[in-house]
């Protein structure tokens, strides 16, 4: 009698579904949950058969492991996903198990929340979301488990700034402060990159009072190493007096360092071939692609400038010293004129491209000022200048620099560059460059 109570209590308040269904696939039994999960009324499952509540893709494999079951071919199965026909026609999808009772096939399903979460992360990696909203799904893995604790997930994002998701708590409480000796600390040296701290008299004073006020027992820490040479990321679970034991987080701990390792490295790789498909692989200046994707449209109301650049005795310097030599005197002249491109060069945004050969081209956003282009194009002409070292030899090359001015922010940039080209060629025949 005792056992029976057991029994219907676990049945009664277990989350999962749980149903049970005769030899002719009749069902006799749904529990409360298994109704919620799915949307349905007790009077339209109990005395249907099981096929009406299954994927159709799922019913040959369903039908075989019920007979296999109630016919004793085989013992009892767990974790095996299966879609199930809600009442809004929509399909569940589970982790069902089963098991044969008293003649009767019962099945147990769980809502397979990893398996959602997954879908939704890789989903969020290939429709190319920042890293905050990719990262920010992960602390769930955690949180569907243990609703009453705190997760937190703390990384960078490519510039440094910190990223903090999952539950609001202090900043203090998610390793914004690392101390030596500290759980996060211990958790960065450590060979699996996790540890454990239960005692708050163990934390320093502005981190304890802030667990206690937030009513914390203690935490649980993973790091996980960061690819791109930033600071680890920390994975942070607060256990409360009435919530789960500390090692019920092992698991979900586990597993969202897993992901997020999967997902940091995922967005280095994505960064890095984005990178090279915008960059010049020489001088490290935007490359063709780059450019016209960064400058501002045509019809944005942002004033441009356009200076486009050819170098003159550049070929001479190949000729004579080689294409190594070469390819260090386009390097030189990429620094040279990203300097004009820096927050220190006092004037507007600018943005600077490696078109082909010896080309460049500089796009000051947000001016259109003559004054401004004519001082700016005597400075470059001036840098560019200046001799090169290449190998203990001296050599100098030279620019022509051609403007074109766009006041209103009107104007097609590849009509932009084809001014600035005439101008740039009417300068280089004044001075005989090549």
């Amino acid at each position: 009698m005792i056992l029976d109570r057991v029994r219907r209590g676990v049945v009664d308040h277990s989350p999962d579904l749980i149903c049970a269904f005769d030899a002719g696939g009749i069902i006799q039994f749904i529990n409360d949950a298994g109704l919620t999960i799915l949307g349905w009324r007790r009077d339209d499952v109990i005395g249907h058969s099981f096929i009406e509540f299954l994927h159709p893709d799922e019913i040959d494999r369903a039908v075989a492991l019920a007979m296999a079951n109630l016919e004793h071919i085989q013992g009892p199965r767990a974790g095996a996903p299966y879609r199930l026909r809600c009442a809004d026609g929509s399909f569940e999808t589970l982790d069902v198990g089963v098991t044969v009772l008293d003649g009767l096939l019962v099945v147990a399903g769980r809502r397979m929340y990893d398996h959602e979460l997954m879908d939704r992360v890789l989903d969020a990696l290939t429709a190319g979301l920042n890293l905050a909203e990719v990262v920010g799904l992960l602390p769930g893995f955690d949180l569907w488990r243990n609703p009453t604790e705190r997760c937190t997930l703390r990384c960078q994002d490519d510039n440094g700034d910190a990223i903090v998701v999952g539950s609001t708590l202090p900043d203090l409480l998610t390793g914004a402060r690392i101390d030596e000796g500290s759980v996060w600390a211990r958790a960065i040296a450590a060979h699996d990159h996790e540890d454990t701290e239960l005692d708050l008299e163990a934390f320093a004073e502005p981190i304890r009072a802030a667990a206690s006020e937030e009513r914390l027992t203690g935490c649980r820490v993973r790091a996980v190493p960061d690819p791109r040479g930033l600071a680890p990321a920390l994975i942070t679970v607060w256990t409360t007096e009435a919530g789960s034991p500390i090692e019920a987080h092992s698991y979900p701990l586990a597993m969202i360092g897993r992901v997020l390792d999967l997902v940091l490295r995922y967005h280095q790789s994505t960064s890095a071939l984005r990178y090279a498909a915008q960059h010049d692989q020489l001088t490290g200046l935007l490359n063709r692609a780059g450019f016209f994707a960064a400058v501002p449209p045509a019809g944005s109301d942002t004033p441009k400038t356009v200076l486009a650049l050819d170098l003159n005795g550049f070929k001479p310097v190949n000729d004579r010293f080689g294409h190594a030599a070469g390819d260090e005197v386009l390097r030189e002249i990429g620094r040279r004129l990203r300097r004009f491109a820096g927050e220190d060069a006092g004037g507007p945004g600018a943005l600077v491209a490696r078109l082909g050969g010896d080309e460049f081209v500089m796009v000051l956003v947000g001016s259109a000022d003559q004054r401004t282009a004519d001082r700016l194009a005597s400075a470059i002409a001036e840098a560019v200048a200046q001799p090169i070292d290449i190998g203990g030899h001296s050599v100098t090359v030279t620019t022509s620099v051609g403007l074109a001015l766009d006041a209103e922010g009107h104007r097609e940039i590849d009509q932009l560059l084809i001014e600035a080209d005439v101008h740039l060629y009417e300068a280089k025949t004044r001075s005989g460059g090549r």
